[in-house]
């Protein structure tokens, strides 16, 4: 049998739990089709979360509806050029004939605007998206435009202001985009950008432990003690789940498995969510970030964090929120947090640790 769990990011996986997720992707369904304006949604949540998948899942619904033109971006230069050609391409528009003759799209025009050089006359790509979207709105049509962790670089930003554009002229487009809880915030409080401040906005929840002890059960077929111990493993952290099922699949090779081939796979699932997704997280936060977080292992009240950080409450209270709008922690009682992810808090130890291969978060 192959192995059904895929730790890989990105992908939409064959084992896709729909518990939040299922809500949430209604949620976003009906955010879409209850509008009759342009709207603008974002999906965050901490990295390995489940973003792309969602996002993926809302693409593939409205896919099996002649309603809706999709159109899926990447984050790269370019990307305008990109809408331009895929919607047109979709839509079967006159525009084609010109769009072939199209040389060069140029981003960073003398003029500051974003033009396209052609062979026989100078044009304007809002001139060709403009007469794109005339034309959908003619054929009572929608676009979906999906786009996956979007940052606050220079071709997102350009990107979003040709949104800010068919916007105003109440066209019917959509746009759904994936980010980190702190790239998403940098874009939106971009000066130039503000109206982002008032994108719908869905965060990804944890998957629902009863779930994951069901599959794991379903899969593995094991004793239910097996599968209480690897759901309590995953946290609720979507990566999590499918690596842990990944590496016990392959470890028992179609037996069935106990809790010494949960012990076996143990440092290699550990290993695999340090050097895949937490390292990564790491590298992201500031060093006060970091010493916030090192201050809050041990289940130290915060008035504790902020004497083991020589700071005042007001100024910890800062960095709590930092962590808690990257979702790596959640308040417990009074003044405590506890990490979300699995294992997050040994991996801060392995970080200080001068022996370890994850020192320093390298």
């Amino acid at each position: 049998m192959k192995n059904p769990f895929n730790p890989t990011f990105g992908d939409v996986p064959q084992i896709f739990l729909k518990n939040n997720a299922d809500s949430e992707l209604h949620k976003i369904i009906n955010m879409i089709v209850d509008s009759d304006y342009a709207r603008s949604i974002f999906i965050t949540g901490v990295r390995g979360m489940g973003k792309t998948s969602l996002m993926m899942s809302v693409s593939e619904y409205f896919e099996k509806n002649s309603g809706y033109y999709i159109v899926d971006l990447i984050n790269k230069e370019g990307i305008v050029n990109s809408l331009v050609r895929l919607l047109a391409s979709q839509v079967g528009s006159q525009l084609q004939k010109t769009l072939r003759d199209i040389t060069a799209f140029s981003i960073d025009s003398p003029l500051g605007g974003i033009s396209i050089n052609k062979h026989n006359e100078a044009s304007n790509i809002d001139v060709a998206l403009n007469e794109l979207m005339a034309g959908i709105e003619k054929q009572h049509k929608r676009v979906l435009i999906t786009l996956d962790e979007v940052d606050n670089s220079k071709p997102i930003r350009d990107f979003v202001q040709i949104f800010s554009s068919l916007k105003r002229k109440k066209y019917p487009v959509y746009l759904v985009m994936t980010g980190l809880p702190d790239l998403v915030l940098n874009l939106q409080n971009d000066d130039k950008l503000t109206f982002l401040l008032r994108s719908d906005k869905v965060v990804v929840k944890p998957l629902q432990k009863l779930d994951i002890f069901n599959t794991y059960l379903r899969i593995f077929k094991c004793d239910s003690n097996v599968a209480t111990r690897m759901a309590q493993m995953t946290k609720g952290y979507s990566y999590a789940f499918q690596l842990l099922g990944y590496l016990l699949f392959d470890h028992v090779q179609d037996q069935v498995p106990n809790m010494v081939d949960v012990d076996a796979i143990a440092p290699d699932y550990k290993n695999y969510l340090y050097n895949n997704a937490y390292q990564k997280i790491f590298a992201e936060m500031s060093d006060m970030d970091r010493k916030y977080l090192y201050a809050v292992c041990g289940n130290h009240k915060l008035d504790e964090v902020a004497k083991i950080m020589g700071k005042s409450n007001v100024f910890v209270a800062q960095y709590r929120r930092r962590a808690l709008e990257r979702h790596l922690i959640v308040p417990t009682k009074l003044g405590y947090v506890s990490f979300t992810l699995p294992y997050f808090e040994n991996y801060l130890n392995e970080t200080k640790n001068v022996d370890s291969i994850f020192y320093l978060g390298y």
